[in-house]
């Protein structure tokens, strides 16, 4: 229901049925003004005016006269057909044409039934009647037909409640119609859409031929989607192809320094200062190499080319692997370095990757962190969900940071003086997407908490 309400298409569909509804509700009222109200109220004066008529010739003529002018009044040709009661001071009744009328006298006017036996068949009539009584106590009614009225009321008001409803009821029903409809086809846009935005861009919104908005819609997204599927491999082939032609330079220019490393390391003549310029030379030249190996690796990864190799894995064997490999940089700089993993805890992974992973989130947050913290290593599940964390009370990351953290080469402010390239969190980003998971940042008062949730398998 929630969704339903939040689609627009039923909105815009509610949205009509409301003003359908106004516009038939102001018909109806409009009728009923012309139809009822109108009349009754043309009504209503001429029946004020008989029964002051017929009082003033009751107070200066007396009853006797007051019944021969109701007579006449009853026996008068009329569009609307006269009824009256005149009724003596002692109760006695000196003359009536309606078959029944009130007990007792009312002040405002009324509408009350009039029926009619003719021939053993009931006629129906509704009389709207004036009810005053004179000066002695004797009670004068005068009234009208108003049957045509009352049966267009009654007209009026059912037809307009049951136009109200069933334009509700139809809107309603149209709007939830149109709402399944135009969802189904939205939600084949966002698959589509989806599918993109997870590395395969392949992904087309499927074509109908029905040549509709949505048809015509369609077709232009997928040759938009054609058009970047084009642009992005030529980017990726360019850049795949520009890393590996470096790659090859790098070596060779890493290969050639460290042989006149070695040279120049032999001959005592050599100046310190060359020798260290070319050990430094040769540091860069393999940062480079890492870097472009890197960057490789993570363009592989997100656009879906790296091939997984799951195997079902002990977890905690996994962890234990990585936390001993840190273990002595840890114990070098006093931080302590907990592992929280309980077996069995075993899940079908990559275990090379989830290895480089679960290291690089390791080396991130032994780098940031001061000498004498503490790091946590914990594993479990959740829902089901495969749940591998990393956290330290170190420094942390500001909110606009954390949205950022997984860009290639991005750099917090005040992490300069940190090694490593700013590739890290991106080849986790990256590791994550290829296995489903979400990769997650959270702060853990203080210092920072990754975790890595992966499905349920």
């Amino acid at each position: 229901m929630t969704r339903l309400l939040r689609s627009l298409s039923f909105r815009l569909a509610l949205t009509y049925a409301l003003l359908f509804s106004l516009s038939v509700a102001l018909l109806f009222g409009a009728g009923y003004w012309w139809r009822v109200i109108r009349p009754m109220s043309e009504l209503r004066a001429a029946v004020d005016r008989e029964a002051r008529d017929i009082g003033a010739v009751y107070r200066r003529s007396g009853i006797d006269a007051a019944r021969k002018a109701l007579e006449v009044r009853a026996h008068t040709s009329a569009l609307r057909m006269p009824f009256h009661v005149l009724v003596a001071p002692d109760g006695e009744i000196v003359s009536a044409n309606l078959p029944s009328w009130p007990p007792a006298p009312t002040r405002d006017p009324s509408v009350i039934e009039a029926d009619r036996f003719v021939d053993g068949f009931e006629i129906d009539h509704s009389a709207f009647v004036r009810d005053r009584t004179m000066p002695d106590g004797s009670r004068l009614i005068v009234g009208r037909d108003v049957q045509d009225i009352v049966d267009d009321e009654d007209l009026l008001r059912t037809g307009a409640l049951w136009m109200l409803f069933g334009s509700l009821a139809l809107g309603i029903t149209g709007g939830w119609l149109m709402s399944h409809a135009i969802g189904k086809r939205i939600d084949t846009v966002t698959r589509t859409a989806l599918q993109v935005m997870e590395g395969d861009l392949s992904g087309r919104v499927p074509v109908r031929g029905t040549n509709d908005d949505f048809e015509r819609l369609s077709v232009t997204l997928n040759l938009m989607l054609s058009r970047i599927e084009r642009l992005f491999e030529t980017v990726r082939r360019v850049s795949d192809n520009a890393a590996h032609e470096l790659r090859t330079p790098l070596a060779r220019l890493a290969g050639k320094l460290e042989v006149l490393e070695h040279d120049i390391g032999n001959d005592p003549a050599a100046s310190p200062a060359i020798a260290e310029a070319i050990s430094q030379a040769i540091v860069e030249a393999n940062r480079l190499r890492a870097i472009l190996a890197a960057l490789i690796r993570i363009s592989r990864l997100e656009g879906g080319r790296a091939v997984l190799q799951i195997q079902r894995t002990d977890v905690v064997q996994l962890l234990e692997d990585v936390v001993e490999f840190y273990q002595p940089e840890a114990e070098r700089r006093g931080i302590d370095l907990v592992l929280d993993a309980r077996r069995p805890l075993v899940a079908d992974l990559d275990l090379d990757m989830v290895f480089q992973a679960m290291s690089n989130l390791l080396d991130n947050a032994l780098k940031h962190v001061p000498d004498g913290s503490r790091v946590d290593v914990r594993a479990g599940r959740a829902q089901g969900e495969l749940l591998l964390a990393v956290s330290d009370n170190g420094p942390g990351l500001a909110a606009d940071d954390l949205m950022r953290v997984t860009e290639p080469f991005y750099r917090a402010p005040g992490s300069g003086s940190v090694p490593g390239e700013g590739l890290g969190l991106s080849m986790v980003a990256a590791i994550a997407q290829v296995h489903g998971a979400r990769l997650l940042f959270d702060d853990n008062r203080p210092g920072l908490s990754v975790v890595l949730r992966f499905p349920a398998s």
